[in-house]
């Protein structure tokens, strides 16, 4: 079973490689859209980690430990596809996928502190 640090890990990991490869994918962008695709994508990925440095993620079971394994998934997807030199509009979309997978298990996981 995962644990809250390990969770935060898995959220933090996310958002700081796409951190790191923003500059790339803006560089590589063909047009407006995309690069704004980008923006998002973070934007949402940094959201979701702020958010979960915020709560505690004590819940356990099942349904948390499924959301932290697709996250686990998704964020392994992306790094293939980067190391792979997918192109741009594939890259945006499964780090989109990753923005809904770590919102999902922060939904799951997360209370509210305090």
């Amino acid at each position: 079973m995962s644990t809250p640090a390990e969770r935060l890990q898995a959220i933090h990991d996310s958002f700081s490689k796409a951190y790191a490869r923003r500059l790339k994918d803006w560089k590589d962008a063909k047009s407006q859209a995309e690069a704004d695709a980008v923006s998002r994508n973070l934007n949402r990925l940094e959201e979701t980690y702020l958010r979960a440095a915020k709560q505690a993620l004590d819940a356990n079971g099942a349904a948390v430990e499924a959301a932290y394994e697709d996250a686990k998934s998704a964020q392994k997807i992306v790094d293939e596809a980067y190391q792979e030199a997918k192109k741009l509009p594939e890259r945006i979309r499964l780090v989109s996928g990753i923005a809904t997978s770590i919102a999902d298990l922060l939904r799951k996981a997360g209370k509210v502190a305090g």
